[in-house]
């Protein structure tokens, strides 16, 4: 009887044992159900971020394993300009023991974009080592160091960083390191080490050509030490180089000249642009002035009525033309030119937009004050 009693209670226990097992198993098999999980994800790439958030959240409660998912969460919040609670979230991921190191990767990247948004720029940096240390060749990770050198005005830093990031796209875009350079530069040419910083600066050119600033600077740097003829020849230099941009120049070169008694040279100046850039705006208003300043009006107009030609969207040309006209008595010319100007009174001749944000600036900047985005203005 006895053994009949431990083989029935045996039997109990074993069924109670397959029961739980199986139990287990089936909660564990609907808690990890991907389907809640690939819902919050499709919520999410549509751009319906409400319900991503609280599918994610559904999903956490069912499955606290589920690290991405509270990866997402954090990321939403961060959207939403709520960092501070994004980055309790994602520095509590960092708390638990296993985690793989993709997922720590992915963890460390999410906090240094909160730490980013939050402003605190050296916890970001940190962050973004430790992910580096990790896998040394993570783009988005070392293209969001990027982002917090140059916020910190940490040029060498910037520099070697773009220079890993040209390395691993084969050396593609090794002329992007340019604007670097000359940040580098721009430090010393601020400490008033002008010799220093046009080593720097023609390196920047070296390495790209057309790197507007480092011509700017050189210039002006042999300006402040009084050396006008070199700053002259290396402004004429980017006009030849970059004659897009001769508009930043004209005016030194004008100046420079002036003071060296050689003004005249301006209209050889001018027409070496238009040799390389036959449209080039700038230079021809440049001209038109020079013929004005001597009395050669019918010279003047010529060159302006090209300008207004090629340029029927700017507004300097028509201007210059009226004024010339008002002087030599053209009334009926210069009602034509007013009347092409209705309506354009609004128009800004120089205006740039920063690319990434949209930032408007009147004058030509290599580094966004709104988001720190660099070399990002185009007219």
């Amino acid at each position: 009887m006895e053994s009949i009693a431990v083989i029935v209670l045996l039997a109990f226990a074993g069924i109670a044992a397959i029961y739980l097992f199986y139990n287990r198993a089936i909660k564990e098999k609907q808690a990890k159900d991907p389907a809640i999980y690939i819902e919050g994800l499709k919520a999410l790439l549509e751009g319906r971020d409400e319900q991503a958030f609280s599918k994610f959240r559904e999903v956490v409660s069912d499955d606290s394993a589920n690290v991405d998912a509270y990866i997402r969460i954090g990321n939403i919040l961060r959207k939403y300009d709520k960092a501070d609670r994004a980055l309790q979230v994602h520095k509590d991921l960092t708390l638990r023991q296993g985690l793989t190191r993709d997922e720590k990767i992915s963890v460390l990247l999410a906090m240094a974009e909160d730490y980013i948004l939050l402003k605190d720029l050296s916890s970001a940096s940190s962050a973004l080592k430790e992910l580096l240390h990790l896998d040394g060749h993570h783009r988005r990770a070392l293209e969001k160091l990027l982002e917090v050198y140059v916020k910190q005005g940490d040029w060498d830093a910037a520099y070697e960083t773009k220079e890993q990031l040209v390395k691993l796209s084969g050396d593609k875009g090794k002329g992007e390191l340019a604007i670097y350079r000359f940040f580098q530069g721009k430090k010393l040419y601020d400490e008033k080490k002008f010799h220093k910083s046009r080593i720097v600066f023609k390196e920047a050119i070296g390495l790209n050509t057309t790197c507007t600033p480092s011509y700017i600077f050189i210039g002006d740097s042999y300006i402040a030490e009084n050396r006008i003829e070199d700053a002259v020849e290396i402004w004429r230099k980017m006009l030849v180089a970059v004659p897009e941009d001769a508009h930043l120049v004209l005016s030194r070169i004008k100046k420079g000249l002036f003071e060296l008694g050689r003004f005249g040279e301006i209209s050889d100046v001018c027409r070496e642009v238009i040799e390389v850039s036959p449209t080039n705006l700038d230079a021809r208003l440049s001209l038109a002035d020079y013929y004005t300043k001597k009395g050669e009006y019918t010279t003047a107009i010529e060159h302006l009525r090209t300008a207004a030609d090629n340029h029927p969207e700017s507004y300097l040309p028509t201007m210059e033309l009226a004024k010339l006209y008002l002087v030599a008595n053209e009334k009926d010319r210069l009602k034509e030119l007013l009347n092409r100007l209705d309506g354009r009174y609004g128009t800004l001749e120089y205006q740039y937009r920063c690319k990434k944000c949209g930032h408007i600036s009147r004058e030509k900047m290599w580094l966004c004050p709104k988001c720190s985005a660099v070399d990002s203005f185009a007219r």
